[in-house]
C-alpha cells in the first residue's frame, strides 16, 4: 500500500487525537507506515494514554481501511495526503498543518490566487453586503474566495463567489459529508458545484466546538490574505486573524462604523496595522494579484433615470428609512415608493423590514 493509504488511515484519527499530536507522532516515527506498523512499546514510549493507544490497535488493520475508502466513494468524498503533489502548498507550509483534507467538489487549482473572506455569525446588514460586494468580483475576477460556511458573514461571502460567476471553497469543523449549519443545504449544495466543501475530519465526524478553532487554521492556512468585513471586540472570527499572523498571512479589514459594537474589531485590526478594504481593488492591490479586466458589476447596464439615480447615490450599506429618503431627495412620497420598487426590481436596492432601504450589489 502506499504512504497516502497510510496518511488516510492516520488522518482518520483525528477526532480522537487532534492534529498536533499526530504530527508529533509523525515526526517521531518519520513516516504513517511507521506507525501503522509500530509495535505496542514503540508506542507506549510516545507517551499515549490507554485511549489513545486503544483507538490506534482498534483501527490498525486493512479491513478499517477499505470500509473507509468504500464509505468515502459512497459519498463522492476525496482525499489529499500532505505531501501530495496536488496538496496547497500554502496549507502544508503552517504551523501544525493537517495531515490531509477530505473534500466533496473539486479542488480549485493550487496556482489560483485564494481569499479568505470572515466575520461574524451575528452580524448586521452592513457586514452582510461588506462580505457579498467584496467576494462577488474578487471571485469574477477569478479569485477563490475560502471561508467557513458559517451563518452571517461566511455564508454571504460564499454567495457573493456563486454570484460573481466563480469559485469557493468552504471549511468545515465536521465532516465534509455532514451540512453544518443544517441551513445551508442548498448553499452547501451550490458550492460543491462550483468548488468544495473541505475538512481534515474523516467522514462521520459530528460538528463539536472544540473542532472549530482548529478549522479556522485551514481557512487563513488555504489564502493569501483573510479580509475581516465585521467584527466586535471579542468575537471568534479575532482567532482566525490570529492565526492568519502567525502563519504570516496579510491581515484585512472592512472599517466600520465607530458607534457600532460589531466594528470594535474591525476598526481595532486597521488601527493595529491591518490593510483597510474599501473594495476588492484593494484586496487585489495588498495582495499584489494581477486583473487585466473589471469584473461585470450587477449595476453596469443600467441607464438610470434621473430621479433613479437621485435615490441609488443616496443608498448606502447603511439601512435609511424611506422617511429619511424622502427628506434628502425631496421626491413625492408616492414616486418615491415606485422608484424604490424599481430599484429592487433592478438588484440595485434592498428592502428591509421597518420600511427600510439598503444598496444591493
Amino acid at each position: 500500500m502506499n504512504d497516502d493509504i497510510y496518511m488516510l488511515w492516520l488522518s482518520s484519527l483525528v477526532p480522537q487525537f487532534g492534529s498536533r499530536k499526530l504530527n508529533g507522532l509523525l515526526e517521531e516515527f518519520g513516516a504513517a507506515r511507521n506507525i501503522f506498523h509500530a509495535t505496542h512499546s514503540e508506542l507506549r514510549f510516545c507517551k499515549l494514554t490507554a485511549l489513545q493507544l486503544s483507538a490506534i490497535t482498534a483501527q490498525r488493520d486493512f479491513g478499517y481501511i477499505e470500509a473507509l475508502l468504500a464509505c468515502m466513494n459512497e459519498l463522492g468524498m476525496a482525499y489529499l495526503a500532505r505531501g501530495n503533489e496536488r496538496f496547497p502548498g500554502l496549507l502544508a507550509e503552517i504551523p501544525d498543518p493537517p495531515l490531509g483534507i477530505f473534500f466533496i467538489g473539486e479542488l480549485p487549482p493550487d496556482n489560483t490566487n485564494r481569499v479568505a473572506i470572515i466575520g461574524s455569525r451575528k452580524c448586521s446588514e452592513y457586514g452582510l453586503m461588506s462580505a457579498q460586494v467584496i467576494a462577488k468580483p474578487l471571485a469574477a475576477a477569478g479569485v477563490v474566495i475560502v471561508s467557513g460556511m458559517a451563518h452571517g458573514v461566511d455564508s454571504m461571502a460564499h454567495k457573493g463567489a456563486l454570484e460573481g460567476g466563480g469559485k469557493t471553497i468552504a471549511v468545515l469543523g465536521c465532516g465534509a459529508d455532514i451540512c453544518y449549519p443544517s441551513q445551508n443545504k442548498k448553499l452547501r449544495d451550490e458550492i460543491i458545484k462550483n468548488g468544495c466543501v473541505l475538512s481534515e475530519y474523516p467522514p462521520g465526524t459530528r460538528p463539536i466546538p472544540a473542532y472549530f478553532p482548529a478549522r479556522n487554521r485551514i481557512i487563513s492556512g488555504l489564502s493569501q490574505g483573510v479580509v475581516v468585513t465585521e467584527a466586535s471586540k471579542k468575537s471568534g472570527t479575532l482567532i482566525t486573524v490570529d492565526q492568519a499572523i502567525e502563519q504570516g498571512r496579510e491581515v484585512l479589514a472592512v472599517p466600520g462604523n465607530i458607534s457600532s459594537r460589531l466594528s470594535t474589531g474591525t476598526n481595532s485590526l486597521i488601527r493595529d496595522g491591518a490593510f483597510p478594504v474599501m473594495d476588492y481593488t484593494d484586496v487585489l492591490y495588498a495582495l499584489k494579484i494581477d486583473h487585466k479586466e473589471e469584473p461585470i458589476t450587477k449595476n453596469q447596464g443600467h441607464n438610470l433615470a434621473p430621479d433613479e439615480k437621485q435615490v441609488y447615490d443616496n443608498l448606502t450599506f447603511d439601512a435609511i428609512s424611506f422617511d429619511m429618503l424622502h427628506n434628502v431627495t425631496g421626491i413625492n412620497p408616492g414616486q418615491l415608493h415606485l422608484i424604490c420598487m424599481g430599484l429592487e426590481l433592478k438588484g440595485l436596492a434592498r428592502k428591509l423590514p421597518g420600511a427600510r432601504y439598503i444598496k444591493g450589489v
